[in-house]
Parts: C-alpha cells; sequence; structure tokens
C-alpha cells in the first residue's frame, strides 16, 4: 500500500484490498510512503484493526475522518477496513492486531450500548480477533449485560456475555456463558490472572480459564479486560451432576439473590448450580433444595461442634479437607480480603469442596482493614499477618493438627514450584505491556487512589513490581509463620 503525506489532515491510503485512515501526527513528514504491515513498529501509536468499518465506508466514511480529525492525536488506534473494489467487506478480511492480546469487538443492537441497569440484557454481535489476525470463525449473536456488585458502579464496568449458541473463544471450550473483567481498581491488570496461576498450580478441580483481551464496544477501545469462563456446571468447567449437583457461594450479597439457603449458624448461600427460581429448577421447599440445606446444617453442626476432629464424626465426614486447605493457601498467599467461598458438591454422594477460586481485586497488598471496615489512606496495607485463618470454616479446620498438617504439604509443594509460577507471572504481565499503555489513556488513574485501594504509583510498571515485591515478601512471612503451626 502507497500514499502521499497530509499534513493537516487525516491522510486515506488505498488499494483494491484496504484502506486505512492515519492520524496526522503519524504521517511522514518527507514524502515517504509507509506500509500498513509495518504501521505499528514505525510510529508509537497502536494500530488497531476494525473490519467492521468496512459496512461504513459509502454511508460514514466523513464522519469517520471528521471524528479522527477532531479527536486527540495522541493516542488515536489506527482504523483499517477491509473491502473489495465495490467498497465492501469481503468475505475473509485482512486483519491485523499488533497490541499483542486478542481483540474481542462487541456491537450492541443499534448501537444502544450496554443497560445502566445490570439485570436488563441488550442483543449485540460478537467478533473475536486472535492475535494473529485470523477470527477463528468467531462472529456471532449473543446478549450483553452488566455484572458486579461494587465494581459496576466503576467507572469502567464489568460484563457478562451470553451467546445465542455455544461457541469456542480463545481456544477454549464452547460454552454459551463468558464474563469480562474490567479489573479498574487493580492497576497492574494481572491480581485476577496471578490468583488462578496459583490455583493451577496447587492442582485444585478446576480453574477458570482466562485470556487478556481489547474490548472494543460500540467502536470504542475500552482498554484492557479479561475473558473468562463463567462459574457455572458443565462438562468443561465445574464438573459436577447436572441433576444432583451444586455449586454454592457463601455470598454477601445473598439478599440480591432470587433464592438462597440461610444455615442455622446464620450462614447465606446463592446457588450457581443448579438453576434456581425459573420453571425446572430449584424452587424453595423441593426437594432438592431441603436436601442441600439439610446437608449444609450437618456439616455445620459437626464442624461447631465438640467432636469437629474427629475424622468420622466431625467435618471430615462432609468435606474433602485437600480442596479447602488449597483454597486456604491460594488466599492467604494473596492476601485477599474480599473473596466469597466457592463449594462445589458434585453429586449426593459425594462431599463438600472448595473449589473454584474467584475475585483477586484486593489482594497482594492493595488494600486492608481499619477497625471501622476497609482502611484509609494514608493507612498502608500490611504484608505480615493472617488474612484469612479467620474466615468461615477455615478457623475451625485450622485448629485441628491434621489439617494443618495438609496445609504444610501443599505449602512445601507449591513453595518448590514459586520460581515457575512467577515465571509464568512475568509472562502475563509482559503479554500486556503494550495493550496497557492505551488502557491507561482511556482511563487515567495512575498515580491515584481508587475506591479502597491503599497504593497508588505513577506507572503501570511500577503498579507490576509492587506485586511482585510484596509477594515476595508474603510468601517469606507465610513460610516462617506456617512453620510455627
Amino acid at each position: 500500500m502507497h500514499g502521499a503525506p497530509l499534513r493537516s489532515r487525516p491522510a486515506i491510503e488505498s488499494s483494491r484490498s484496504c484502506l486505512a485512515i492515519l492520524p496526522p501526527a503519524q504521517q511522514g513528514t518527507g514524502g515517504e510512503r509507509h506500509n500498513l504491515g509495518i504501521a505499528y513498529s514505525q510510529f508509537p501509536t497502536k494500530v488497531l484493526i476494525l473490519s467492521e468499518y468496512a459496512q461504513l465506508m459509502k454511508t460514514s466514511l466523513h464522519s469517520i475522518l471528521k471524528a479522527v480529525a477532531a479527536a486527540s492525536i495522541a493516542m488515536i488506534p489506527l482504523l483499517a477496513v477491509s473491502c473489495g473494489e465495490d467498497g465492501k467487506s469481503e468475505n475473509t478480511p485482512v486483519i491485523q492486531n499488533t497490541n499483542g492480546i486478542p481483540v474481542f469487538s462487541i456491537k450492541t443492537e443499534n448501537g444502544i450500548g450496554v443497560p445502566s441497569d445490570k439485570k436488563m440484557s441488550v442483543g449485540c454481535n460478537i467478533r473475536y480477533i486472535d492475535v494473529s489476525g485470523k477470527t477463528e470463525n468467531v462472529t456471532a449473536h449473543g446478549k450483553i449485560h452488566g455484572r458486579g456488585n461494587a465494581t459496576w458502579s466503576y467507572a469502567k464496568k464489568p460484563y457478562k456475555i451470553k451467546f445465542d449458541e455455544k461457541v469456542s473463544v480463545c481456544g477454549f471450550p464452547a460454552n454459551k456463558d463468558w464474563v469480562l473483567l474490567a479489573h479498574y481498581c487493580d492497576k497492574s491488570l494481572l491480581r485476577e490472572t496471578f490468583m488462578h496461576t496459583i490455583s493451577e498450580y496447587l492442582g485444585l478441580p478446576y480453574t477458570v480459564r482466562h485470556k487478556f483481551v481489547e474490548l472494543i464496544l460500540d467502536g470504542d477501545n475500552m482498554g484492557v479486560y479479561l475473558l473468562t469462563e463463567q462459574v457455572e456446571g458443565a462438562k468443561e468447567r465445574v464438573p459436577v451432576d447436572n441433576d444432583e449437583g451444586y455449586i454454592m457461594e457463601l455470598d454477601n450479597y445473598w439478599s440480591q439473590e432470587p433464592l438462597y439457603i440461610t444455615t442455622t449458624r446464620g450462614h447465606h448461600f446463592t446457588f450457581k448450580h443448579p438453576e434456581v427460581a425459573k420453571e425446572g429448577g430449584m424452587m424453595t421447599g423441593d426437594d432438592r433444595y431441603n436436601f442441600i440445606l439439610d446437608y449444609m446444617n450437618r456439616f455445620e453442626a459437626a464442624i461447631y461442634g465438640s467432636s469437629f476432629k474427629d475424622p468420622a464424626k466431625g467435618y471430615r465426614a462432609y468435606v474433602d479437607e485437600y480442596t479447602f486447605a488449597r483454597w486456604y493457601l491460594v488466599h492467604e498467599i494473596i492476601g485477599n480480603y474480599d473473596t466469597n467461598m466457592y463449594i462445589t458438591m458434585r453429586n449426593r454422594s459425594s462431599k463438600l469442596e472448595a473449589f473454584p477460586v474467584w475475585d483477586a481485586e484486593w489482594s497482594f497488598g492493595l488494600a486492608g482493614i481499619g477497625q471501622n471496615g476497609w482502611a484509609t489512606p494514608p493507612q498502608k496495607p500490611i504484608v505480615e499477618g493472617n488474612i484469612k485463618r479467620s474466615s468461615t470454616f477455615i478457623r475451625q479446620m485450622m485448629d485441628d493438627p491434621y489439617f494443618v498438617n495438609i496445609v504444610k504439604d501443599e505449602w512445601a509443594k507449591l513453595k518448590a514450584q514459586l520460581p515457575k509460577v512467577k515465571g509464568d507471572m512475568r509472562d502475563y504481565a509482559s503479554s500486556i505491556e503494550k495493550a496497557q499503555r492505551y488502557n491507561f489513556k482511556r482511563w487515567p488513574i495512575l498515580d491515584k487512589y481508587i475506591s479502597v485501594g491503599l497504593i497508588h504509583m505513577d506507572s503501570w510498571e511500577a503498579e507490576v513490581d509492587y506485586v511482585f515485591d510484596w509477594f515476595d515478601k508474603r510468601c517469606a512471612w507465610f513460610d516462617s509463620w506456617l512453620a510455627t503451626q
């Protein structure tokens, strides 16, 4: 592709197969000619290719040019459109992706956007573009709505996607349900991924698959998101029996759910499986509801009873202690203050298992607890001291030497793998080094306190270094503390 530079307005370069819009600040000044394929290497701005714009060429090209000319030049993406001689998109568009992570492009019906009420969905067309520029045949219709609790109130919002049919993205097993996590408060963008990495090394029965993506929502680059599987019962996800299995969440927001159980000790559990409060789903007072409520009451009577250490009469008769030990390890060594426990029961003949792990927003030294709730600046996060030792059920289990020895054995295995764990973490960080630049142009929150966060750094690199430094110190403390138990 060749073309002469224009200095005062966006340049249009075209050929039989492609059209590109180049911001003036990145066009040549000496008559040199640029190739689209090396645009990113020559210019500091990201190159983002949105082939969907081919549909707009004949009707909205003037609007595109006007918007480009009016935008801040410093971080304008390059909009590249693949088209045929007639100006229409080709069946196999030439797509480039130069930020190093896949693009997840979502267009809501009629461009109306995602409703502010997170319970309301809107139809959308979804396209996945992998790093090499292939689309993996993922261009599908579905619905999108908001998700999260406090996270839904932030400027950069998380979303839930439901395809009309099962779809495989990022090479993951096909499913309808996917989640896009925003990580607005976590300015390293990495804490959730690091938690899942540790879960994988510890060998929990299931860890949600995840992949960094750039989200384009109705043409707006929303920055770096983590695409993950939805926690749900499925063959390739949480392996529970469809009729007899349960996935429960010890849920602080239980009252917002359509159905939950409350044990005699006042613990509230909501359900990811089975489906609830709908035709064919579990209903209050039916057999499935009564069975799990009775089971949880008997389990709590055992773990809080005088014989809780007894292998036949105590908690071990109801739980798989190894998954509970691994769940505890994950959250203690990352200092996770605000995660809800997922408890899985594969069928009525199995025991309770603590997996999968979820939600690492306030971990790795980002937040802390003060005298009256969340700590606030100028208080600093702690490195030493128990954070999950006193959490529900774990407190009792850690008073049993049998369980403590399991934790010690699991820690010894993980400790030997820590160099590999941190190597994988570094690889994840490197994978978003380019994409994070636009993320923090779109969301200029570096060097600011966000929500209950107690730290702020002036660069993404400093945020990442802080996470690694804190984790090293935390592991050293935990190793020393556990040896005394």
